[in-house]
């Protein structure tokens, strides 16, 4: 990936994953193992399962979450540095409905992003 993840944004990924699939599937987001593909598919899983506004108004906007540019990834990982904070500290309740069904939309194209 050319934006080189930290060692906080890995773990703010997995604490994202975990809410969103369990330990399971979390662990299997390491360093070496996310994409820039990856964190675009999280930050669009994001944006249509969280409240929107919430996390809309700490970043840019662009008008096309999946055209796949540079610009589009330095959003996504600023919208998971933003987002993952409260999920890393365990302060976000995802509504079960809108986990199961969001998750369920994401979960093969996330996964297949990983190295």
């Amino acid at each position: 990936m050319d934006s080189q993840l930290s060692a906080e944004d890995i773990d703010k990924i997995r604490a994202i994953m975990k809410a969103f699939y369990g330990q399971s599937v979390a662990s299997g987001f390491t360093e070496s193992s996310v994409t820039e593909e990856t964190v675009r598919a999280i930050a669009h899983m994001l944006v249509e399962t969280v409240d929107c506004s919430r996390w809309v108004d700490a970043v840019p906007s662009p008008q096309d979450l999946l055209r796949p540019t540079r610009r589009i990834t330095e959003w996504a990982l600023r919208l998971i540095r933003e987002a993952g904070k409260p999920f890393l500290q365990n302060e976000v309740t995802v509504n079960w409905l809108c986990r199961t069904v969001r998750s369920g939309q994401f979960r093969s194209s996330i996964e297949t992003t990983l190295r």
